[in-house]
């Protein structure tokens, strides 16, 4: 526990409640029902009937991972604590989005179906270094101050950063997660490693300047009742420590994953 100055260790506003948010939970159950539709639509198609349950049981996971991000404790002290919000990030970014993206894969992996224009679109979107550049410019640009501090006082600006990241990072894990022989899969583990490196270092790089720095990069929390300039650094150190250490995990483990996965397939 940090001492004295350190008080963002305790908390500062922080409030053990949950917000239900209507909206957020009737967009969370029209992509629900979005994703079984296509789905039945698949099967009546023949098209991967022997994955269907598996990936139902992803989608699902990673919509209610977001929607514990959002309405629990978590997404409730959001604009409290920098720390919270940073998990909330962590929970969107690196649980559900891989989560979302297994079981969209059995769906979406040939795209055949498509009309030209979306399956363009695809194709270049899924590109790797696309998708990492993709994430990276969303990462960055709402972390910057200016951006930061209108989600934080907007709602409708705060459910775009939400989705920003949520699709963001959709897309960078399609590379990773999809056979060569998918759209954007990559084809050896070199470009894997690669991959994964340049995912990590640019979000590394984020949570070690948001860790290390001298002052509170964002002055809404400068402002949290009972919380100083001291707390609020704290707080943003924490909340740095946050997505670099669960960050280099969650790579490192997506790592030994899909190389061990591509080797049994060969």
């Amino acid at each position: 526990m940090i001492a004295d100055g350190g008080a963002a260790v305790e908390l500062h506003g922080f409030v053990w409640e949950w917000e239900w948010e209507l909206p957020l939970l009737i967009a969370l159950l029209a992509v629900e029902g979005g994703y079984f539709a296509v789905r039945a639509w698949s099967a009546r198609r023949g098209r991967e009937r022997d994955r269907s349950r598996s990936a139902l049981a992803y989608f699902t996971a990673g919509i209610l991972v977001v929607a514990f991000a959002v309405v629990s404790p978590i997404g409730a002290n959001d604009e409290r604590l920098l720390s919270m919000h940073m998990l909330e990030h962590d929970l969107l970014m690196w649980v559900a989005a891989p989560l979302m993206v297994l079981g969209v894969m059995p769906l979406l992996a040939k795209a055949d179906w498509m009309p030209a224009l979306a399956r363009r679109s695809v194709i270049l979107v899924t590109r790797p270094a696309t998708a990492v550049t993709i994430a990276t410019v969303f990462v960055w640009a709402w972390h910057a101050p200016s951006a930061y501090g209108l989600a934080l006082t907007n709602d409708a600006a705060h459910a775009v950063e939400h989705l920003c990241y949520l699709v963001a990072y959709f897309i960078y894990w399609w590379p990773l997660i999809a056979a060569p022989s998918v759209i954007g899969g990559l084809r050896s583990n070199a470009a894997r490693a690669g991959y994964l490196i340049a995912g990590s270092l640019q979000s590394g790089l984020l949570a070690a300047l948001l860790a290390f720095a001298d002052e509170p990069w964002y002055p809404h929390y400068l402002h949290v009742p009972g919380a100083t300039a001291a707390s609020a650094l704290a707080d943003q150190g924490l909340a740095g420590a946050l997505m670099l250490y669960p960050g280099a995990i969650v790579f490192l483990f997506a790592a030994v994953l899909t190389i061990r996965t591509r080797e049994r397939e060969r």
